[in-house]
């Protein structure tokens, strides 16, 4: 009996120095973790030196921690996205660019990406221009480059999404002025294009184009030669009305801009031997029209394209300015002709 006293006692004894030693153990590891986390939740530096990030649209946690860490922002990514997991934000954090100071502990700094501090920058496409300049148009305002908007333009998931297939984005990419978080792809911005040019295309219009016996593919390009033709916004019905009488008598349309848009669109006035130039889009050479469009036609031009006026007209010339002659016949529009150059000749000899 003594025996088994003595044994269970030192027993006891010995479990008791077991626990402590094992809590002990436990409390020095978690007082590591707790140093080593404050060092990795800690700023990277004493200073305040402020470094401007941009987190662009659609970033995920790790792109976005890797960033951080390469502007020593942070001290280790796989802390920042455990941080992010902890607190439950993966979806919060937003796109934009940030001032972050490198003084700011990694909690500060996950606080202002779900805050978001977003900068916005505006890109403003004008009515009748082609594809061709509206990518240059881009590397011009600062935004990009051209080849990156050209091949954005040739997106397959793009055109499948918004387009029928076979069709290129040229004449539907909508002119606007449009709004986007600073950082943007130059393929976000042209989605957000070809919505546009989606959106406004109402079952409505597809309705009158249907009455018309035209597909929209047919309208949107009939209004891009309209918008090119057209000095005015006054003008763009009767220059409709003029097409639409050429096209039911099975003329060609005979427009100045399909040779130009068949040619590159050079900056200079066309040669006869231009309108010979073989290219489907030549619409001296070739009935109807051309096979798609020649530029990026506004509201005002589709709408024109859907509801001509009702016209005898089927010649226009430029006389000046944004305005044009109309003529019902062939010897009229020959006679304004010969009037304009007459009067150009006597300019110049002044």
């Amino acid at each position: 009996m003594f025996l088994r006293d003595i044994i269970t006692e030192l027993t006891r004894k010995r479990v008791v120095r077991f626990g402590l030693y094992t809590l002990g153990c436990l409390g020095i590891l978690c007082l590591c973790l707790v140093l080593v986390g404050a060092y990795y939740i800690s700023p990277t530096a004493s200073t305040e030196e402020i470094v401007s990030v941009t987190i662009v649209p659609g970033s995920s946690t790790s792109v976005i921690a890797k960033h951080l860490a390469t502007n020593n922002l942070i001290r280790s990514p796989l802390v920042f996205k455990l941080a992010v997991r902890y607190r439950g934000i993966g979806t919060q954090l937003r796109a934009g660019t940030y001032e972050l100071s490198r003084d700011m502990p990694l909690t500060r700094i996950l606080d202002e990406l779900k805050k978001g501090q977003i900068e916005y920058e505006t890109f403003t496409v004008p009515e009748g221009f082609t594809a061709k300049a509206i990518a240059e148009l881009w590397e011009e305002s600062g935004l990009g480059k051209t080849e990156t908007f050209r091949s954005a333009m040739k997106s397959t998931e793009l055109l499948e999404k918004y387009l029928p297939e076979g069709i290129s984005a040229e004449g539907y990419l909508f002119p606007d002025t449009y709004k986007f978080a600073k950082g943007s792809s130059a393929e976000t911005v042209v989605q957000m294009m070809l919505a546009e040019s989606d959106k406004r295309w109402t079952e409505t219009l597809a309705e009158e184009a249907e009455t018309l016996g035209l597909t929209r593919h047919q309208v949107i390009t009939l209004a891009s030669i309209i918008q090119r033709e057209a000095g005015s916004g006054s003008e763009i019905p009767r220059i409709a009305g003029v097409f639409h009488n050429r096209l039911k008598h099975k003329w060609r349309l005979q427009a100045d801009p399909t040779v130009l848009y068949a040619l590159g669109d050079p900056k200079r006035l066309l040669t006869r031997a231009d309108l010979k130039v073989q290219s489907p889009y030549n619409t001296y050479l070739h009935k109807g029209l051309p096979p798609g469009p020649i530029g990026n036609p506004g509201m005002a031009s589709i709408l024109g394209a859907l509801r001509p006026e009702k016209t005898s007209y089927y010649y226009f010339v430029a006389i000046e300015k944004g305005k044009h002659h109309f003529s019902e016949t062939l010897d009229e529009h020959n006679r304004m002709i010969r009037q304009i150059r007459r009067k150009k000749a006597a300019l110049s000899n002044q």
